[in-house]
């Protein structure tokens, strides 16, 4: 019997301080909300809302693209790539800290110009513009490639303001992305 009442009790502390540390862990994940949005291309020619410039989207034959079908192109004559609109107050109830866009990047150029562009426009007028250079991550040319570009908003935001993100090809050679991935962090 005290064997019993021996393991109970070591059962008992154990599952204590495990909890008290789990407890510790879920506040600080509570204090760190992220939205998190996607497109693999597959639905761009549906017209999904917030998302802009579908005619960049095209069904890759050679190369594939780096899943499904569909990839956008941007070329001399189609600079921007699909691109990624919506006001602040649409995202989430507050104004985000970062944020940070990954994607995969198949280019025909070595070390490009291209970068990832983030606008915000508050009025229809601008307010902030930033670029992450690509440059130097797309040495290599003929395969796809991972990137992640991360913002910080250094000025103060409003829910009313609009923020947009895209691909700019100043390369003006065929590059192609695929597989994007936006998230905001509050």
């Amino acid at each position: 019997m005290k064997r019993i009442l021996l393991f109970a009790t070591i059962g008992l502390l154990l599952t204590a301080c495990s909890n008290s540390g789990s407890k510790k862990q879920s506040v600080d994940n509570a204090d760190q909300k992220e939205i998190v949005i996607t497109n693999d291309m597959e639905n761009a020619l549906a017209v999904i809302p917030s998302w802009h410039n579908d005619k960049s989207v095209i069904i890759m034959k050679e190369p594939a693209a780096h899943s499904g079908e569909y990839a956008c192109e941007t070329n001399e004559q189609m600079e921007y790539s699909y691109s990624f609109s919506e006001l602040f107050k649409n995202l989430n109830n507050g104004v985000p800290k970062t944020a940070n866009v990954k994607g995969w990047v198949y280019t025909t150029v070595s070390s490009p110009m291209l970068g990832v562009v983030l606008d915000i426009k508050e009025n229809d007028s601008l307010y902030s513009w930033k670029v992450y250079p690509l440059t130097d991550v797309l040495k290599e040319t003929g395969r796809w490639i991972e990137f992640s570009a991360t913002f910080y908003f250094d000025k103060p935001l409003n829910p009313e303001q609009k923020v947009s993100i895209f691909v700019w090809n100043q390369a003006k050679k065929p590059i192609y992305i695929d597989d994007l991935q936006i998230t905001f962090t509050y």
